[in-house]
């Protein structure tokens, strides 16, 4: 290959020898005819500077390695890291190209590569393309995390899992391609993909594990399919544009309301309330029995709720941040308020808190900030960590003690709240 010096040294020599040719004609001398022809020189100078253009634009390797038994990685200089050979990949916790992640733009995942390792591209953060040949049939955990650049992903026809936390944190991600043989979705593997809009779950889908995708913001339907049996906790918390589900008749676990809300199948547990309905007041079914840790949770439009006797249990953080809501009716019956139950909903005002009621879980009324008055009922025999925590304006009212029961934390209520020991009242009264 011939380089730039050299063509620049082929331009003086023929230079130098024109000027020769000058001065002898100038001074009289003989010469022989010589035929000087410049095509030649012509063809070189085009065959050097395509070469000079070929060597500052073509990709140069930055780094590679081995990442696999059988397999290598290269980072081009164009910002191309390729993967080739044969077999999984190995799993990591940090990756051998995290020190060049910056400058990785794009991830080619050629034929051959059956695995990709845990953690792999995690934090490539200006990565915005992937491609992953068809024969990869296994993605390990975290393997896309914090992608914040990636766009788009097509799944290939042989994974049959979506592991946990694969794609967390990719904030620009908004399209996904699941095919048929995806059966389970594991815990926190969309978590936080805010821009993700609609997701299609396989048709072959059976497990979705805890927030799944909680905190996609931009998520406005879900339709469950009839092979899903098992739900996780929180999966679809905070989606703030969920409208609605629908669920294939045919499923054996889960149905909707013609309001679009979540239960299982004989309606007797209500799983999730669809967080953009534009209903203000909801009155519980009276088949259900239990409401789901979360069910509610971020639910701005709701400002009623009526929870009928039927209702035998409520989840922890059922009503969680819940800004607008103003009042709810617990049933008689209820034994436990859960942890977090109402924490930070700060527009409550009213609540009251069943006779049977004999356990108020850590942070069940914590930042109520709006609840003015409430009655502790005498067979409360627990009362856990900032229960009415950051509730400053509260006056808590204690029916039958005249001080704090052995079950009571120490830091049960604000500091600066007023607690009246109704007890003591009654007792001064005598």
């Amino acid at each position: 290959m011939r380089t730039a010096g050299e063509f620049l040294k082929k331009i003086y020599l023929f230079g130098l020898i024109l000027g020769l040719a000058w001065l002898l004609a100038a001074c009289g001398g003989q010469t022989q005819e010589v035929e000087l022809s410049t095509e030649p020189v012509q063809d070189q100078t085009q065959e050097a500077a395509s070469e000079a253009e070929t060597a500052n634009y073509a990709p140069e390797t930055l780094a590679e390695d081995a990442c696999g038994e059988n397999l290598t990685w290269r980072l081009s200089s164009g910002g191309t890291l390729t993967i080739r050979g044969e077999g999984e990949m190995y799993d990591f916790h940090t990756a051998p190209w995290s020190a060049e992640r910056e400058n990785i733009y794009r991830v080619v995942v050629e034929d051959g590569v059956t695995g990709i390792g845990e953690n792999a591209f995690s934090a490539c953060t200006q990565m915005y393309s992937v491609q992953l040949a068809d024969t990869v049939q296994r993605i390990g955990k975290g393997a896309f995390a914090m992608c914040a650049q990636l766009s788009s992903v097509r799944i290939p026809q042989g994974v049959q899992t979506i592991p946990e936390r694969c794609f967390e944190s990719c904030t620009q991600l908004w399209s996904v391609t699941l095919t048929d043989q995806v059966t389970v979705i594991e815990a926190r593997a969309f978590h936080l993909c805010d821009r993700l809009s609609e997701v299609k779950l396989p048709d072959n889908l059976e497990q979705i594990g805890d927030e799944a995708f909680a905190f996609c913001d931009r998520l406005y339907a879900c339709r469950i399919p009839a092979s899903l049996t098992q739900l996780g906790k929180h999966v679809f918390v905070r989606c703030t544009r969920l409208s609605r589900f629908t669920v294939a008749d045919d499923n054996p676990a889960f149905s909707a309301d013609n309001r679009g809300v979540l239960f299982n199948k004989d309606k007797t547990q209500l799983l999730v309330f669809p967080y953009r309905n534009e209903e203000s007041a909801y009155t519980v079914p009276d088949t259900v029995r239990r409401i789901g840790e979360g069910a509610f949770a971020y639910c701005d439009t709701l400002r009623r709720v009526n929870i009928p006797d039927t209702v035998q249990q409520i989840g922890a953080a059922a009503f969680y941040n819940c800004n607008n809501l103003e009042t709810v009716s617990l049933p008689a019956g209820l034994q436990v308020i859960e942890q977090d139950l109402f924490a930070n909903s700060e527009s409550l005002c009213e609540m009251d808190i069943p006779a049977s009621v004999t356990q108020i879980r850590a942070g069940a009324f914590f930042g109520c900030t709006g609840l003015q008055e409430i009655v502790i009922p005498q067979n409360v025999s627990a009362i856990e960590r900032n229960a009415f925590g950051n509730c400053a304006q509260l006056t808590v009212r204690v029916e039958g003690k005249s001080i704090a029961a052995d079950g009571w934390d120490v830091y049960w209520v604000d500091e600066n709240a007023t607690v009246l020991w109704v007890g003591a009242i009654q007792t001064l009264d005598e």
